[in-house]
């Protein structure tokens, strides 16, 4: 028989007051989130999910949620989550330092081209 929980906790929200519900559904081989916020109902990753799964206790709405994000950190050891969540991380990291040897590079071009047409 396998051990299921289901814990709701509620997520801060960058836009408004009112607080987006983040629905937890952890099962022994499952684990499921849904958010109520505008990217949550299109089905995609939102932030409030990555923030929970990471336990970042900052997208609390309600600081008396400790617990419900621990048994959730909990649970996830148990599961790829924590690997693929490092993986994002450190390609996002990638991508931001990619943009700014990027826009390194474009200002150096500037430069050069703008001091050889002053010649």
């Amino acid at each position: 028989m396998s051990t299921y929980q289901y814990i709701e906790i509620l997520a801060k929200s960058s836009s408004s007051d009112t607080p987006y519900t983040v629905r937890c559904y952890l099962e022994e081989n499952k684990t499921s989130f849904f958010c109520s916020c505008p990217a949550g109902d299109n089905r995609m990753l939102c932030k409030h999910v990555r923030k929970i799964i990471a336990g970042d206790a900052s997208i609390l709405y309600d600081r008396n949620q400790k617990n419900e994000l621990e048994k959730i950190s909990n649970h996830l050891q148990e599961t790829q989550i924590p690997l693929l969540l490092l993986e994002i991380n450190k390609s996002e990291d990638f991508l931001e330092e990619a943009k700014k040897n990027v826009k390194k590079a474009k200002k150096n071009l500037e430069n050069v081209i703008l001091n050889e047409s002053k010649q």
